[in-house]
């Protein structure tokens, strides 16, 4: 029973900090605008290419990540500590409501700014890295990373009721919420990382005076 119930937190929890990085609903807003242009079935399509693209590009670096790591030599403590850092500051940036002016073509909104870096951004990517080869392991990974993509494409396809029913301000104060979470679990990252080098390091004298 114990065993069953630590592998359903191993999941959750998965999930629970992907959504917090993805924020489908906190980006119902920019995905409103960028798609207001077009007709229903065009944005729908849009939106669909979007979501497939941004979870074909999370599945990616969830299942080549720790390759990319060993390739670079990267410890994962050190990505630890260089992931924390990246959620911390798209954290802030969510505070502070800081939002940059896109002129996008289109035909382009898909892939960019949909899809990367909306969605399958900085630190969504770095966070699938630490979930896949440090967190939970790449079951609970991939799991969320395809129910996180679900849950974003009814969202962002139904944007313009979800907008209408959150309202401007309510869009804004669910962004800053999700924002303060992921400023969480970054300092959380970061301070795990911090721990092991700095134990690792103690442990390294010892080792060489033997």
């Amino acid at each position: 029973m114990s065993i069953t119930l630590e592998v359903m937190h191993q999941y959750l929890t998965a999930f629970i900090m992907l959504f917090v990085v993805f924020d489908a609903l906190g980006n119902v807003p920019i995905f409103y605008s960028l798609t207001e242009g077009l007709d229903i079935k065009e944005r729908r399509k849009t939106i669909q290419n979007s979501v497939i693209i941004a979870g074909v590009i999370l599945l990616f670096f969830a299942l080549g990540g720790g390759v990319l790591l060993d390739f670079f030599h990267v410890g994962i403590d050190d990505f630890r500590v260089a992931g924390g850092a990246i959620l911390f500051i798209i954290a802030v940036e969510g505070l502070l409501g800081r939002v940059e002016a896109m002129k996008i073509k289109p035909e382009h909104l898909a892939v960019v700014p949909l899809a990367t870096p909306l969605l399958a951004g900085p630190g969504s990517i770095s966070l699938v890295i630490y979930l896949a080869n440090v967190g939970y392991g790449l079951g609970p990974t991939i799991v969320s990373i395809i129910a996180n993509a679900i849950i974003a494409w009814i969202v962002l396809t139904y944007c313009d009721v979800v907008s209408r029913i959150l309202g401007k301000n309510g869009s804004l104060v669910l962004s800053r919420i999700m924002a303060l979470m992921l400023a969480a679990i970054a300092v959380a990252m970061m301070r795990e990382g911090v721990m092991n080098i700095l134990a690792l390091k103690q442990v390294q004298p010892i080792l060489t005076s033997s």
